[in-house]
Formats: structure tokens, sequence, C-alpha cells
């Protein structure tokens, strides 16, 4: 079911989502989120999602991801997170920060579910056309599916 936006959506906003993967992007995605969370009294909450290679399982035609993952990369992905968020919590923002795995347009779709996320806010590579042909992009999975509105931060530009 599609959800219907009144007027006061974005008046009292509350959650905006920003996914980061802490590329060169991850910085304008985060002042773009905190701008908006600011400006709609929004709760923000940081996603990183660790995408973990797919296995196939033995005598299956399945590919499926495989969902161990090392304690200590996930204490240091959790304290990168922190340590962004951390400044902002100083402004006054409202911030939480979660850490999932496994395929990131799909994570980032749940969470924002689970969350009741008014708004998603992702960072676009400007890889090439000929990239997106063949491996397609998190930004454009999400767009296809999301049913919030999704603001997507260019890495070309100020």
């Amino acid at each position: 079911m599609a959800r219907q936006w009144g007027s006061g959506d974005f008046i009292r906003m509350r959650t905006c989502l920003a996914a980061i993967d802490f590329s060169a992007i991850s910085p304008k995605v985060i002042e773009c989120a905190a701008q908006l969370a600011t400006a709609t009294a929004a709760r923000l909450e940081i996603l990183h999602v660790i995408e973990l290679p797919p296995l196939r399982e033995p005598g299956s035609s399945f590919i499926v991801h495989s969902a161990m993952m090392d304690p200590l990369e996930l204490k240091s992905i959790e304290g990168r997170l922190e340590q962004i968020a951390e400044p902002l919590r100083k402004k006054g923002l409202s911030v939480e920060t979660m850490v999932t795995v496994g395929v990131p347009s799909d994570e980032i779709l749940k969470e924002a579910t689970s969350q009741d996320a008014a708004m998603l806010i992702l960072g676009s590579h400007g890889h090439g056309a000929l990239l997106q042909l063949f491996a397609g992009s998190v930004v454009t999975a999400v767009l296809r599916q999301a049913e919030i509105p999704v603001t997507v931060v260019p890495i070309h530009g100020n």
C-alpha cells in the first residue's frame, strides 16, 4: 500500500534515514541528512550495510549471502558510525546508528520500513551508464522500490 502524503509530513518528519558506505560521498550524504533532519525536527538514523560476498551452497543452484561477520570488524564499523553521529548530537540532533548485513538495497528498504522513515538519503557514486547497465546500483534499486521520498546526493558538484 502506497503511503499518502499530506502538507504536514515535511514539517514534522519522524525519521530521516541516511545510508552510507564510508566512500567519498558519505560526508555529503551526512551533511544533507543533518540539514533535512534539522529543518524538519526529525530523528536521524545513519545506516551502514555490510555487503558480504555471495556463496553458493554445495549441491545447490541457489546463491546465499553469508551472515558470518568478524566481531572486531563489526565493532570497528560501529565505532566509525559513532564518530560521525557524536558531533551531530552535540549540535542538538537526535541521531541513532545501525549496522546490518545483506543486500544493501534490501536492507535499506527494510530498515526504512522498520523505523517508519519519512525520507531516505543516499549518495550516488556517479558511475557510468555501462556499469549501471550491467551491475545496477543501490540507488537505482532503492528508487524502484521505495514508497517514501528519496533524496540522492550526487558525488559531483558542491
